[in-house]
């Protein structure tokens, strides 16, 4: 059977400890294979040595990759705003075509087909920044399906979308393996529904990758599944609660189609609120309202103030966001370097006051300050944004997305921190999180995004009915 064959394998960052040292694999084509692991481990690495992409652009490599003759290659990123160039999904896609040289006649034709396939077809025209992150995802394996990729690799492809979402790329890269033979390959910390989809897993550690035998994969898929469904039980909150913000009348729209009816609510102060919803709901719409960031209809206050007319430079001081995507977030510079730039800044005297090796341990990473944080993996950018946005120690802090991309250890590391946080810096928190896996402990309320409604939850919530 035809392979793709990586032999001694080694790679590091500008001389660093290798990320990747001595791999061999033999991954069969025309098959699905998952990549699992802690983050760090390497899992993006090699999908990016795979496609090309290292060390073309950045690292040090010995050993081989060899990919059978004449096989195009497609690569689906964690954050997948971060490889569109043009605006809508029909321009980047005639856009990626061109650039293959495709006959202009067959270019309408394929662009089509493709959006059809993922169902995207009534969103050809719409802006790409306005699409939510599933919407994102379904516009960049429209791309690899335009492209006639015979290889895809999908990085951490369902960090941030919802469940429903997350079983519908499945079903189409399931499809796309039995029909076209597609060699699909993703990246993946949450294992749960892949049993019926792949029966191969590498699973990478200290440096090391290693194939799994098919009876291991299965037991591993199969622990996940048993272990994914979680309650989350949360109560609304009572009428005497202290309120810090108000929403009256709130309400938001999407090129004229409603997202989220006209509705009044409050966010409690010093507690933990999840925001829930489907993908494309409006869920980062209502943050980056709240941020001053997105229009809306109705009003926001802060205290009893109308938020448009607090100064944003006050403002700012007092709310902060965690955007989904992390790039959005830093700049280019070193881990030490955000972090030192963080702590001087900083309002959280329970981190202002620890060192960058000691905040870098809090969240289970070593000592990574020397490294430029656009290098990290996805997971390692994650837990460097929320420990930078929990050092500027807002009064309020919105968090889209926090958890996306990260394992077991990591997820339960960042949440002890936030609670520790909080305990001696009071904080309101309002979490985006497709995930409910373990939030049990650190949520104090449940706010629900359906049907264009916003409503606290009372109750018990099961994850599997997202």
């Amino acid at each position: 059977m035809e392979s793709i064959a990586i032999q001694h394998l080694t790679f590091s960052y500008d001389g660093g400890q290798p990320i990747l040292n001595d791999v061999s694999l033999e991954l069969p084509l025309h098959t699905s294979i998952i990549f699992s692991g802690p983050i760090g481990s390497g899992k993006t690495t090699l999908l990016k040595v795979i496609a090309g992409l290292l060390p073309k652009y950045g690292g040090n490599c010995s050993g081989k990759v060899v990919i059978p003759h004449g096989q195009q290659i497609g690569m689906l990123f964690q954050d997948p705003a971060m490889q569109f160039t043009m605006d809508t999904p029909q321009h980047e896609l005639e856009f990626t075509l061109e650039n293959l040289q495709v006959p202009h006649e067959e270019i309408d034709k394929q662009v089509k087909s493709a959006l059809t396939f993922v169902g995207l077809e009534k969103l050809a025209q719409q802006k790409l920044t306005t699409l939510s992150g599933g919407q994102l995802q379904r516009v960049a394996l429209a791309i690899t399906i335009a492209m006639k990729a015979e290889i895809i690799l999908l990085d951490e492809p369902f960090s941030s979308i919802d469940e429903a979402n997350r079983q519908f790329l499945l079903q189409k890269l399931t499809q796309l393996q039995n029909e076209r033979g597609t060699t699909i390959i993703i990246s993946d910390h949450d294992l749960h529904n892949y049993q019926k989809f792949s029966q191969l897993v590498v699973q990478f550690h200290n440096s090391e990758a290693t194939l799994l035998s098919p009876h291991d994969s299965s037991t591993l898929l199969n622990n996940a599944d048993h272990q994914h469904s979680t309650n989350l039980i949360t109560k609304i909150p009572p009428l005497t609660a202290n309120v810090v913000m108000k929403l009256k009348d709130y309400a938001v729209s999407r090129n004229q189609t409603p997202l989220i009816n006209p509705t009044s609510f409050n966010i409690i102060q010093n507690k933990v609120t999840l925001l829930t919803g489907p993908s494309g709901a409006g869920k980062s719409t209502l943050l980056k309202s709240i941020a001053k960031l997105a229009p809306y209809q109705g009003e926001i206050t802060y205290k009893g103030q109308n938020i448009k007319k607090i100064f944003p430079g006050k403002y700012y001081s007092k709310v902060g966001l965690i955007f989904q995507e992390t790039n959005q977030q830093f700049l280019n510079v070193t881990v030490g370097e955000e972090l030192m730039l963080s702590i001087k800044n900083g309002r959280n005297p329970f981190l202002t006051q620890k060192t960058t090796k000691e905040l870098l341990s809090m969240v289970g990473l070593p000592d990574i300050s020397q490294r430029i944080i656009y290098s990290l993996s996805g997971g390692q950018r994650k837990l460097i944004q929320n420990l930078v946005m929990l050092i500027m120690g807002q009064e309020i802090l919105l968090m889209d997305e926090p958890f996306a991309g990260l394992d077991h250890n990591s997820l339960q590391r960042l949440l002890l921190l936030i609670e520790q946080s909080k305990h001696h810096f009071p904080q309101t928190i309002l979490i985006v999180s497709h995930q409910l896996d373990h939030l049990a402990g650190i949520v104090d309320y449940h706010l629900s995004l359906t049907n264009r409604q916003l409503s606290y939850q009372g109750g018990t919530q099961n994850e599997s009915q997202r």
